[in-house]
């Protein structure tokens, strides 16, 4: 299929570009762990962003490492009651007080949250 690109192997480009930008201009030899935290409104489903990862990282320092994904649940907060809820609770309306003014405040981050790498050979922690 020409044109066409799964959602998570977009996301893992960036990923990609990032963390070989930042091997690049800190001079780790290798890439050991990546910890993302992921929103739920992001609709990446984990197992296809792990291949996606281990596909895009052949060839690379980050060949080999480990991708975590930590999913982030909604939360909702009401602007006029100011009352706040998970997304278990609420199709759109404030389950306190009926308001529609409600405001997503988590579930759409894609947050680089740690990356192990080594140096010459020797892990050197966290980033």
């Amino acid at each position: 299929m020409v044109g066409w690109k799964m959602h998570e192997m977009s996301l893992v480009e960036a990923l990609m570009d990032t963390l070989l930008e930042m091997q690049r201009r800190q001079g780790w030899s290798k890439v050991s762990r990546v910890t993302l935290k992921v929103g739920k409104l992001r609709q990446v489903v984990p197992e296809v962003m792990v291949f996606c990862f281990e596909a895009a990282s052949k060839g690379t320092p980050v060949e080999g490492a480990s991708l975590e994904i930590e999913e982030v649940p909604l939360a909702s907060r009401c602007t006029r009651c100011g009352e706040e809820w998970s997304d278990s609770e609420s199709l759109g309306l404030c389950p306190f007080c009926g308001s529609a003014d409600v405001e997503l405040i988590q579930g759409m981050e894609l947050l680089l949250e740690s990356v192990e790498v080594e140096l010459d050979g020797a892990e050197i922690g966290r980033n």
